[in-house]
């Protein structure tokens, strides 16, 4: 029996190195989710057709896609809509403990997926919805609801006029807010950059002129071992410093803080808040240094001005305050952050679908 077990766990890794696969092509991905739909119910399945790559390279492929249920009996198509799907890529580098990383990437694939079944649970609205995951073949994948839209550093530009600045507060309270959700729920995102947030340009969406928080496939660090587009667990200038020299397991909701500070300054600024923090990351071999780390302890460069409310320059400088203990001594809560940008904006006269949402949700809690 012993024999038997060992010959059977052999072959178990050697037919799971044999399937590993670093890259693999959109027909390859759409031959398993053609012969492992998902079954709803008696006769009825789901159905995913891949459209188009969103993606090059990471832990991850993105696809744009067609999904919709049908009647395997009928081919009746029901409920068809576009969505977007990211499949968990089959593989691990080459070297020492593969089997076991792998096992671990797909792991942490599944920690996301049940991260977005959590967050779509609590009706949070300011993030890129899930509509659940599946498996297909040996692939793990999620499905998310397809936002039109650019992601925000496509939105970041200098010399923005005053009612420019004006309309992306409200849009910046509306963000606060929603990481200040997520906190309550203990969702810690961990790698908040401008790339994970989507400003929905829809005019059907409910979501319409809103920042929507989308990714989070660090919010389970533990399990974790998927890399950034630069090779590791933190994105150079966006992510904290304890999360630089720490990694995932006692990270806390500061992390975010200071993320969203960075945002927040880059957003009315278009200028980065470290501006040589990309710059000395790869030239140190894209490797975290002490000149790395030094760069994001005095090189802050703080250019926001704001007349309308002196302080938003002030919590920049606490929201990235270098040390996570004393950043949680000196910043202000998320929550209230978002409701003084909305007071802020309202005394200009400005309104919109974010200010209109921080309104209906104090009158929600009773404060109003």
């Amino acid at each position: 029996m012993l024999f038997k077990t060992i010959l059977v766990e052999a072959l178990d890794r050697f037919s799971r190195y044999a399937a590993l696969q670093e890259n693999c092509e959109p027909s390859e991905y759409q031959y398993w989710l053609n012969r492992n739909p998902y079954f709803i119910s008696h006769g009825v399945e789901e159905r995913i057709l891949l459209l188009k790559r969103l993606n090059i390279g990471g832990t991850n492929d993105v696809f744009l896609a067609r999904n919709w249920l049908e009647k395997s009996s009928k081919k009746q198509v029901q409920q068809e809509r576009d969505v977007v799907v990211k499949i968990c890529k089959y593989w691990a580098e080459k070297g020492p403990n593969r089997h076991h990383r792998l096992n671990r990437i797909l792991s942490a694939f599944q920690d996301e997926i049940r991260i977005n079944n959590l967050l779509r649970a609590t009706n949070i609205e300011g993030v890129v919805q899930s509509f659940g995951g599946g498996t297909a073949g040996k692939y793990p994948y999620l499905k998310m609801e397809y936002i039109k839209g650019d992601s925000l550093d496509k939105e970041f530009r200098t010399n923005l006029s005053k009612d420019e600045k004006i309309a992306r507060y409200a849009k910046l309270g509306y963000l606060a807010n929603t990481i200040s959700q997520l906190h309550y729920y203990q969702v810690i995102h961990k790698d908040l950059k401008p790339k994970n947030l989507l400003l929905c340009r829809d005019d059907d969406h409910p979501n319409n002129h809103k920042i929507l928080i989308c990714d989070f496939g660090f919010a389970q660090a533990k399990l974790r071992e998927s890399v950034t587009e630069y090779g590791g667990q933190m994105t150079p200038g966006y992510s904290a410093p304890e999360q630089v020299l720490m990694g995932g397991d006692a990270l806390t909701e500061m992390v975010d803080y200071f993320s969203f500070g960075v945002i927040l300054h880059e957003y009315i600024t278009g200028k980065h808040l470290f501006p040589q923090a990309l710059n000395i990351f790869m030239e140190d071999g894209f490797r975290v240094t002490e000149r790395y780390i030094e760069h994001l302890r005095t090189g802050k460069e703080n250019v926001l001005e704001c007349e309308l409310c002196p302080e938003i320059t002030e919590w920049v400088d606490t929201l990235t305050t270098f040390d996570s203990v004393e950043r949680k001594k000196v910043c202000p809560n998320l929550f209230d952050v978002a409701h003084r940008l909305r007071e802020v904006v309202n005394e200009t006269g400005y309104q919109d679908v974010n200010t209109d949402f921080l309104w209906n949700q104090l009158k929600e809690y009773g404060k109003v």
